[in-house]
C-alpha cells in the first residue's frame, strides 16, 4: 500500500492544482507519445476545465518519464489515448464518468484474436470510424496482457522501440493509422523483419490499423499513374501483413443483435437505432453530426472563419501533410475557403473560430484537435467525405514552401493521385534536391504525367536497361521500370511497341506475383489499352473485360480499379463502332463513380468525358457539346487550364462544333488547341497530331483548302514516321488527304 500511495501522491497533487477536469489528461498522459498525450489533455480540458500552466507542465514531465519506462498491455486502460474515437460522456450509478462506450464484439474479433496469438504483422483496414482501433485495443487487451507495449511516434524512427525491446521477450508494436508510418524515411520491410526476427521464446506482434482508402493507394497503384517503383516500399510492407482483416463500417445482423443486448449503455442503444443509415461506431464518434455542423457553417455562414479553418486542415491531409498544421499556416490557407460569392456576415475572430472548431460537441469529438506546440489535426472522418471539392490551386502553392523534403515527397504523391502533375513536379523537385531517396524517379514520372511522355519514356528505357544489367531481368525493379517505360511510350504514340513491352512484363509478373496480383493486373490493363489505341478495339474490349472481372473478384464491385477498368471497356466499345452501348455503360458508371470517389474526383471527370464523347459519336453532337461544356468548367477548376485532360475536352468540343456544321468556329478553336498542345505536350505528341489533323479537316470544310493542305500532308507524313501506317490516326490522315490534295505548283 505505501508504494501505491507513493505513486499516487504526485497525481493527487496535480489534480488538486488543476481541478478534477484534469484527471483524463493526467492518466492518459502516462501512456501516450507527446502530441497524442497533449491532444487528449486538451479534449479533457474542453469538457471539465482548463489546466493551470504549472499543472500542465508537471503532466508533461511525468508523461515523458512514463514513456521511458517499459509498459505492459495489462496496464493500458484508456483506448482514446491510442486512437479510439471518444463517445459522449456517460455516468454510471456510482457517479463515475467515461467517454468509452461498452465494447460490442465484432464478427472479426475471434479471427483477430487468433492472429494475435499467432504473432507477426497484423493489419486491420476499414473506413474512418469503422471501429478498427477499438477492436484492435480490446483484442490486444484480451490476448496480449503480458506483452510490453510500444507506440512509436510517426516520423521519429524506431530506434527507441528497438532499444526498449531489449528488455523482455513479449512485445506488441502499436501502429494506429499505419499510413503515417510509411513514406520517405518510414517503415520498411527491413524494419518489419527486424521487429519480427525469430528468437527462441519470443512473441512479437505488430498491430496496425489503416483507413481503406490509404491502403488502396499502396496496395494497387492504378489509375492514370503508373505503379511506380518508389511506392513498392510501402506496398511491400503491406504485403508482409498477409491478408488484412477488413472491418466494414456497417454492422452485420449478428453484430447489431449483440449491440442491442448492451442495454446498459444508452450511447450504444442510440447508435443502433440509427444503424439503417450509419455505422454504430460512426454514430458513437458523432461523425455525421460533425459533418452536418461543418457543412451548415459553410452554407449558412454562422461560423465562416471556423469552417474555412477546418477546410484548410482537411485539405492539408488530402495534400499529403499528416502532421499537425501550425495555426499561422492554417490562417494563411483558410482565406481561400471563405465563401466570397455572397454577402457574408462579419467574420468571427481567429480565436473564436478556433474555439468553435475545437469544441467537443455531442459529448464526443471535435472538428479540429489541438496538439499544443504543434498545431491542429482535422477529424479523420472528414477526410474521406465524397462531397469534398477539389483542393484549390492556392492551397498547393501556399503549402509547398512550408514542407520538409520528406514531406514534399509525400505531398508529391498526393498531387499525383489527384492528377495535379504541376504540383507533383514542384514537390518532387524539392525532395530530390535534398537527397530524398527515390525522389528522382518520382520526379521523372510526374514529368511524364505533365505531358512530357516521350522524354520520360526515353529515360525510363535507360533506367530499365541499367536495372536489367545490375539486378537481373526478373527483378521487380527492372519490371517496374519497363512497365513505366511502356506507359509513357504508349502515351506518346508508340502504342504498338508499348503493348509489346507490356506483354513481356505481364508474362514475368504473372510468374513472379501471380495472375491476380495488382501489379500483374495493372500491366494487363495498360497492354489492353495500348492495343486498343493501335486499332485493336475488339481485342482491347475482350482483355479489359477479363481484367475487370479479375479486379471485381479480388477487389470488389465498387473498388475504383474495378470501376476504371469498366470505363476503359466502354471507351473501346465506342471505338469499336458501338457508341450507343458505351453511352448506356457509362451513364451507370458515372453514378457509381460519384458514390465511391465523389463528383469532383478526377476519376469521376474521366467517366463523364468518355460518356460525353460516346454521346456525340452516337449521333447526338448537340447533347455532347452541352455535357462537354459543363465538364470543361469543372475540369478547369479542379485540374487547371493547362492540364492534358482539359485540352482533350477542348479538342472534343471543337470537333462536335464542326460536326454540327460550324466549320469556321471549329477551325478557329482547333488553332488554339493546337497551340496549347504544342506548348504543353510538344509538337510531335500523338494528341497534338490529332488536333492538327482536325484543324486541317475543318479548314478544308470551311473552304480554306489551300491553307489546310500543307498542314494536313505534313502531319500525315509525321504520323507515318512516328506511328506507323496501321495506326488509327495515320489511317484517318490518309483518308483525309485523299479529299484535300496538295495544290499544284507551277
Amino acid at each position: 500500500m505505501p508504494d501505491v500511495l507513493g505513486r499516487l501522491r504526485p497525481w493527487l497533487t496535480l489534480l488538486s492544482a488543476s481541478g478534477t477536469g484534469g484527471a483524463l489528461a493526467v492518466f492518459t498522459a502516462m501512456w501516450l507519445p507527446p502530441w497524442a498525450a497533449a491532444a487528449v489533455g486538451t479534449a479533457g480540458a474542453g469538457v471539465a476545465g482548463v489546466f493551470s500552466a504549472r499543472a500542465q507542465e508537471a503532466i508533461n514531465r511525468t508523461a515523458r518519464r512514463g514513456r521511458d519506462r517499459p509498459r505492459h498491455v495489462r496496464d493500458l486502460s484508456d483506448p482514446i489515448g491510442l486512437g479510439v474515437h471518444p463517445a459522449a460522456v456517460a455516468q454510471d450509478e456510482a457517479g463515475h464518468t467515461n467517454r468509452v462506450p461498452e465494447f460490442v464484439r465484432r464478427d472479426a474479433y475471434m479471427s483477430l484474436c487468433a492472429r494475435l496469438r499467432e504473432g507477426g504483422f497484423v493489419l486491420l483496414i476499414g473506413e474512418s470510424t469503422a471501429g478498427k482501433s477499438r477492436l484492435a485495443f480490446e483484442a490486444m487487451r484480451d490476448q496480449l496482457q503480458d506483452h510490453r507495449f510500444h507506440q512509436p511516434t510517426p516520423g521519429r524512427g524506431f530506434d527507441d522501440v528497438f532499444a526498449a525491446m531489449a528488455t523482455g521477450r513479449r512485445h506488441v508494436i502499436w501502429l494506429d493509422e499505419l499510413d503515417l508510418y510509411l513514406g520517405a524515411g518510414g517503415l520498411t520491410i527491413d524494419v518489419v523483419h527486424r521487429f519480427l526476427a525469430r528468437r527462441p521464446g519470443w512473441h512479437v506482434v505488430i498491430l496496425a490499423t489503416m483507413r481503406v482508402r490509404e491502403y488502396d493507394r499502396y496496395s494497387a497503384r492504378h489509375r492514370e499513374v503508373s505503379d511506380a517503383a518508389v511506392w513498392r516500399t510501402g506496398r511491400d510492407v503491406l504485403l508482409l501483413a498477409r491478408d488484412p482483416l477488413e472491418l466494414p463500417r456497417e454492422w452485420s445482423t449478428d453484430e447489431l443483435s449483440r449491440a442491442r443486448a448492451a442495454t446498459a449503455d444508452r450511447r450504444v442503444a442510440r447508435a443502433v437505432s440509427q444503424a439503417q443509415h450509419y455505422g454504430v461506431a460512426e454514430v458513437l464518434a458523432a461523425g455525421p453530426e460533425l459533418v452536418a455542423d461543418w457543412r451548415r457553417a459553410q452554407s449558412i455562414g454562422d461560423h465562416p472563419r471556423g469552417a474555412a479553418l477546418v477546410a484548410a486542415a482537411v485539405d492539408c491531409r488530402r495534400m499529403g501533410l499528416h502532421r499537425p498544421v501550425p495555426l499561422d499556416l492554417l490562417v494563411s490557407l483558410h482565406t481561400t475557403y471563405l465563401n466570397g460569392s455572397r454577402k457574408q456576415p462579419p467574420l468571427e475572430s481567429t480565436e473564436e473560430a478556433i474555439a468553435w472548431a475545437t469544441a467537443v460537441t455531442y459529448g464526443s469529438s471535435s472538428l479540429l484537435t489541438e496538439v499544443p506546440g504543434q498545431g491542429y489535426l482535422a477529424f479523420d472522418y472528414l477526410i474521406d467525405q465524397t462531397f469534398l471539392g477539389a483542393v484549390p490551386e492556392a492551397s498547393w502553392i501556399t503549402l509547398l514552401p512550408h514542407l520538409t523534403p520528406a514531406e514534399s515527397y509525400d505531398v508529391g504523391w498526393a498531387a499525383t493521385d489527384l492528377q495535379r502533375p504541376d504540383h507533383a513536379i514542384a514537390a518532387f523537385d524539392h525532395a530530390r534536391r535534398h537527397g530524398v531517396a527515390n525522389a528522382d524517379y518520382a520526379y521523372l514520372l510526374a514529368w511524364g504525367n505533365a505531358g512530357h511522355a516521350a522524354a520520360a519514356a526515353r529515360q525510363l528505357g535507360e533506367i530499365a536497361a541499367d536495372r536489367s544489367t545490375r539486378l537481373g531481368v526478373n527483378h521487380p525493379d527492372t519490371l517496374q521500370a519497363q512497365h513505366d517505360q511502356a506507359r509513357y511510350l504508349g502515351e506518346s504514340g508508340g502504342a504498338t511497341q508499348a503493348a509489346q513491352i507490356l506483354h513481356h512484363v505481364v508474362v514475368r509478373r504473372t510468374a513472379i506475383f501471380g495472375t491476380d496480383d495488382p501489379l500483374t493486373l495493372t500491366s494487363q490493363e495498360y497492354r489492353a489499352k495500348f492495343l486498343g489505341n493501335s486499332g485493336e478495339y475488339d481485342i482491347a474490349v475482350r482483355m479489359l473485360t477479363q481484367n475487370a472481372e479479375q479486379r471485381r473478384r479480388t477487389l470488389g464491385d465498387t473498388h475504383v480499379d474495378t470501376l476504371l477498368a469498366r470505363v476503359s471497356i466502354a471507351r473501346y466499345t465506342a471505338k469499336a463502332g458501338q457508341p450507343d452501348v458505351a453511352v448506356r455503360q457509362l451513364a451507370a458508371l458515372i453514378d457509381e463513380m460519384r458514390g465511391v470517389v465523389g463528383p469532383d474526383s478526377p476519376y469521376s471527370l474521366s467517366a463523364r468525358y468518355e460518356h460525353a464523347r460516346a454521346v456525340g459519336d452516337a449521333g447526338m453532337p448537340q447533347e455532347a457539346l452541352h455535357l462537354l461544356t459543363e465538364l470543361l468548367a469543372q475540369q478547369r477548376r479542379i485540374l487547371g487550364s493547362a492540364h492534358p485532360r482539359v485540352l482533350s475536352t477542348r479538342h472534343q468540343i471543337a470537333r462536335f462544333i464542326g460536326e454540327t456544321g460550324n466549320a469556321d468556329a471549329a477551325a478557329s478553336l482547333f488553332a488554339e488547341v493546337v497551340d496549347d498542345r504544342v506548348r504543353v505536350l510538344g509538337a510531335g505528341h500523338v494528341r497534338t497530331l490529332g488536333s492538327r489533323l482536325q484543324h486541317a479537316r475543318f479548314l478544308a470544310d470551311a473552304g480554306e483548302q489551300e491553307q489546310a493542305a500543307p498542314t494536313l500532308h505534313a502531319t500525315y507524313r509525321l504520323c507515318l514516321e512516328t506511328l506507323g501506317q496501321q495506326h488509327p490516326l495515320s489511317q484517318f490522315a490518309e483518308n483525309l488527304a485523299r479529299t484535300v490534295p496538295l495544290p499544284k505548283t507551277n
